[in-house]
């Protein structure tokens, strides 16, 4: 596992141990930081089901200016944390040990971008989007990339909410997603 390009590129980062925790391959990885990349300069990110933090470490090291690491799972974070150390990114990080619903009142600005790749078995996608919409913590037209099982996972986009594009690639696909505020004015 390795962080592919930017200011970490090529360093090495610690796999998970357990078999529930999947990392993103570098095909994958490398796809959607493509399809991100005007939007990642200076973003506030959210690498929610953060696993082992590759995707939130390749996006502070594309330049991200803040990412915050939520994950339920104690070995998750603690391997977040010792990953960002590697790559001596403590002070762009901000490991959240909570749920990713509780992960909203625990974040004090508006979000940018949100990385989701959560278990393939997890099919809460809808009902996510809609608690971010309600909690009010995404920055008009932040990007949400949600990574799941192809063919399998899907789900209804709330109002606010337009799919950019999915992508293949292999067993993955990958959605973007962009959130835009409706206001009185834009109807």
């Amino acid at each position: 596992m390795r962080v592919i390009a930017g200011e970490f590129g090529g360093r090495r980062l610690t796999p998970p141990k357990s078999e529930g925790v999947r990392p993103t391959t570098d095909r994958v990885k490398e796809a959607i930081f493509s399809m991100l990349a005007p939007d990642l300069p200076d973003a506030v990110c959210l690498d929610l089901f953060a696993g082992s933090g590759g995707l939130g470490i390749e996006a502070i090291s594309r330049g991200a200016a803040r990412v915050y690491f939520c994950d339920l799972s104690p070995e998750s974070i603690a391997l977040v944390k010792k990953n960002v150390a590697a790559v001596r990114a403590e002070d762009r990080a901000v490991p959240l040990l909570c749920g990713w619903r509780q992960s909203f009142a625990r974040i004090h600005e508006k979000i940018d971008i949100v990385l989701i790749d959560a278990p393939y078995d997890l099919c809460e996608y809808a009902d996510i989007l809609s608690a971010f919409a309600a909690a009010e913590i995404l920055a008009d037209g932040a990007l949400i990339v949600i990574e799941r099982e192809r063919g399998k996972g899907r789900y209804a986009l709330p109002i606010a909410f337009e799919l950019l594009k999915t992508r293949h690639y292999g067993n993955t696909e990958v959605d973007v997603i962009r959130f835009e505020i409706i206001s009185l004015e834009k109807i």
